[in-house]
């Protein structure tokens, strides 16, 4: 007969043993009851470390009736009522508790559900136990699949257009290789200038251009089977089992949709393209890429010239529509220089140099922002920072025209000070190349004769005097006596 104590219902260890005699009591009692208070806080600790995992724990019976191994939170009963109601899921349980029943080995498999309109994604482990119970672990593995396929998006894709990376567009390809059922077409497309355009308006007008021609891509060969940015400036497009005539009719849409949008713009870009094809009995990459790079080389050959010239043209109209050339004033800096040079007997070619230059000096302000450009104001020290770099934009802009490669550098010194006092080099006297201290002198002039954003012009007096005032510090004293007398000729 079990007997309990008068303090509490829990069974003594009288109940226990089922013995009641005084010298047992006396000698067995105090350890049992030790050994009860340390399975209690053994249980106490296993239950908090249950209700401590993230994970969802549910128990089955031989039979395979499912239940919670421990009191569920709100959330927690969601999920079991989920998982039990989801007949492909529950049947899914079903199966893997008998395997491990069977086999007393773990077992696991991934499932997907729907939960409050979202996706979610969980692990399940099943483990059999000591009592011949199978313990189900169920884990939430969405934060961990969805970053998975971030990192596999990024490793995957280009970051500036969302088009495959050069890896994933030829692995896509490389596929097809052994087959020779099919055959394969690729295209290859290159920005022409953009290094220049780069250069000249700044990587953030780089990176448009990029975008805009990545998105007409996608739009015109939508029904291509690959595409992918495979280089900085070029574009790849795939096509298995391919229709010639329709891929030549789709680079040309391209190039027509990169027209239009040109439009409107202050500066144009376009873009070449080489086509190949595998010979239907095998595919090989390499080979396909050669014959297409090929291809598109001599398409580039056959406009790059122009379209340098073409770039640097649209410049010098965006740089006027800005209304920062004022009328005449390439004219009459032309003709002093013009002056100043046959007095000093110099060659013809030097002349021709200083000509150019009294035209493209100030190519590069196309790259200065239009609020500095026209400030009524003085340029405070960050703006003036700004303004300074025209000299080795102008740089960049000349070197890739035929044309103007020849007085690149003499953009870039075209603002050095006699004294050594100006920018970029700080160079000083006869250092400086003859063709800019010569610009200097008949570009300060017209400025000063000629109204500014910042300034109503000064008198001829006026700009006399401060050109005498700047003799020996901006400009070469020689010179100035030079062209003093010139002007008093006139």
């Amino acid at each position: 007969m079990k007997r309990y104590s008068k303090n509490n219902d829990m069974p003594t260890r009288e109940a226990i043993i089922g013995l009641g005699e005084s010298s047992v009591r006396k000698n067995y009692y105090p350890e049992l009851q030790e050994k009860i208070y340390t399975l209690e806080k053994m249980s106490s600790r296993n239950n908090t470390l249950i209700m401590a995992i993230p994970d969802l724990l549910l128990v089955s019976d031989t039979n395979g009736y499912i239940s919670p191994f421990a009191t569920s939170s709100r959330e927690e009963a969601t999920l079991v009522l989920s998982v039990i109601r989801e007949e492909y899921i529950h049947s899914k349980l079903k199966t893997e508790i008998e395997e491990v029943l069977n086999t007393q080995e773990p077992r696991s498999f991934d499932f997907e559900l729907n939960l409050s309109g979202e996706n979610k994604f969980f692990e399940a482990r099943l483990h059999l136990t000591e009592l011949n119970e199978v313990l189900i672990i169920i884990r939430d593995m969405s934060e961990r699949i969805s970053l998975e396929n971030k990192l596999r998006y990024m490793a995957e894709r280009d970051y500036q257009t969302g088009l495959r990376n050069r890896m994933k567009f030829e692995l896509s390809i490389r596929q097809y290789e052994k087959r020779k059922d099919i055959s394969i077409g690729l295209i290859l497309f290159d920005i022409d200038g953009l290094k220049g355009i780069n250069d000249t308006l700044g990587h953030y007008e780089g990176d448009k251009v990029i975008k805009v021609v990545s998105e007409n891509i996608e739009k015109i060969f939508a029904q291509a089977d690959f595409i992918g940015r495979v280089g900085g400036n070029e574009f790849g497009i795939a096509y298995i089992n391919p229709m010639p005539r329709i891929m030549d009719e789709k680079c040309y849409e391209l190039q027509k949709a990169l027209e239009l949008y040109n439009k409107d713009k202050s500066y144009s870009f376009t873009v070449s393209f080489g086509i190949s094809y595998s010979d239907g009995n095998s595919i090989n990459l390499d080979e396909l890429y050669q014959i297409a790079d090929h291809n598109l080389y001599k398409n580039k050959m056959l406009k790059e010239t122009s379209s340098k010239s073409a770039l640097v043209r649209t410049l010098m109209n965006a740089l006027e529509a800005k209304d920062y050339l004022t009328e005449g004033h390439a004219e009459r800096m032309t003709e002093n220089a013009i002056k100043l040079g046959e007095y000093l007997k110099l060659e013809t070619h030097t002349i021709d140099q200083i000509t150019l230059l009294t035209k493209f000096h100030d190519i590069g302000k196309v790259g200065i922002p239009d609020d500095i450009l026209k400030k009524p104001g003085a340029l405070d020290e960050k703006e003036w920072k700004i303004m300074k770099t025209h000299t080795t934009i102008g740089q960049r802009i000349s070197s890739v025209s035929a044309e103007l490669k020849p007085i690149s550098d003499l953009i870039l010194l075209h603002h050095e000070k006699w004294d050594g006092s100006g920018y970029p080099m700080g160079l000083s006297g006869d250092a400086i190349p003859i063709e800019c201290r010569i610009l200097a002198l008949v570009d300060a002039f017209d400025a000063m004769t000629n109204d500014r954003p910042y300034r109503k012009a000064l008198s001829f007096k006026e700009a006399i005097s401060e050109i005498i005032k700047c003799k020996g510090s901006h400009f070469d004293p020689e010179l100035v006596d030079i062209f003093l007398e010139i002007l008093s000729n006139k």
